[in-house]
């Protein structure tokens, strides 16, 4: 059962001394509606559900306005991945798959980041609409985790310190009923900042104040995070973070809530419509429908051509 203390939310926390910041992600009843628009094999929910802790992790560490994008691009069994957060907290994400080839890679014993095949790449996009330039960066995708992935991000593009773990599975209650959840800790080295003491600060360019052997032994700490806490509605974010990290104290700041989003509607399809090439609303025109279905939250949408296009199009 969802619990509103610990459910769909990410807990920000700093390191006592440590220059080294934290979120606790926790994801109920926000990956299970998104899930639940589609029918995806189990192996796919996982990386999508991780996907989104992942966002959710890195998106509510940004002072923006607009969205934070990870995608996920190969050749193999899933062709794309992604996943989406709004700065006001909202969530989407959706996988395009070969279901007969994912079938036959998970026989074969592939799994994770493996499914979308070699020379797959990482994309992360802070998109703060028309006016403002995008940042984008793109990596190869590396590993058999998505964590392992992230991490060789940082690693590669951003060169910020840091240790993470990503969990997401189906919970199965009584009576049959199937609950999927995720969850995930991230820990992130940061220049110092002089002490912020009301908020956390965002993402910064990396600076090396902490000793090595401090952040070995921080990385080791959260390692020692096991699946089911991450999962487990029961435990307190907070209560896991002081469990990790009471050594050194641990400085907890208010909750980032998480909801299910998807601002598609009737009027944006419209427009998308219109703002195609002339050519394909031709060919639009002289069909007797036009279907179309959004690829986040599975909504269909249909509309007779004359309604989109008008009774000529020249």
């Amino acid at each position: 059962m969802a619990n509103a203390a610990s459910d769909n939310l990410a807990l920000p926390f700093r390191v006592e001394g440590q220059n080294v910041n934290g979120r606790v992600v926790r994801l109920n009843g926000v990956v299970d509606e998104i899930l639940a628009a589609h029918d995806y094999p189990e192996a796919i929910n996982v990386l999508l559900g991780e996907a989104l802790v992942l966002v959710s992790m890195l998106g509510t560490m940004l002072k923006f306005d607009g969205r934070f994008i990870l995608q996920l691009n190969g050749k193999g069994p899933v062709s794309t991945l992604m996943a989406d957060y709004a700065s006001g907290g909202g969530l989407r994400g959706f996988a395009q798959f070969n279901r007969e080839q994912v079938s036959e890679a998970l026989s074969s014993g592939t799994t994770g980041i493996g499914l979308l095949g070699e020379n797959g790449h990482m994309a992360f996009t802070v998109d703060q609409g028309a006016d403002m330039e995008r940042y984008q960066g793109i990596v190869p995708l590396e590993g058999t985790t998505l964590a392992q992935a992230a991490l060789e991000y940082f690693r590669r593009s951003e060169q910020i310190g840091t240790c993470l773990k990503l969990v997401a599975a189906p919970l199965f209650l009584s009576g049959g009923q199937c609950e999927w959840r995720a969850g995930g800790i991230v820990l992130q080295q940061v220049a110092d900042e002089g002490g912020a003491d009301t908020d956390m600060p965002e993402i910064v360019e990396f600076g090396a104040e902490i000793e090595d052997d401090d952040w070995n032994r921080l990385s080791i700490l959260l390692d020692t995070a096991q699946a089911d806490e991450l999962l487990d509605p029961a435990l307190l974010p907070q209560d896991l973070a002081f469990r990790l990290f009471h050594e050194d104290g641990v400085r907890v700041f208010d909750t980032r809530p998480l909801h299910f989003e998807c601002p598609c509607s009737g009027e944006r399809v419209r427009n998308m419509l219109l703002s195609l090439p002339q050519q394909d609303q031709q060919e639009m025109r002289e069909e007797d429908k036009i279907d179309v279905r959004c690829e986040f939250c599975n909504a269909q949408y249909a509309y007779l051509p004359a309604d989109v296009f008008g009774d000529d199009l020249n």
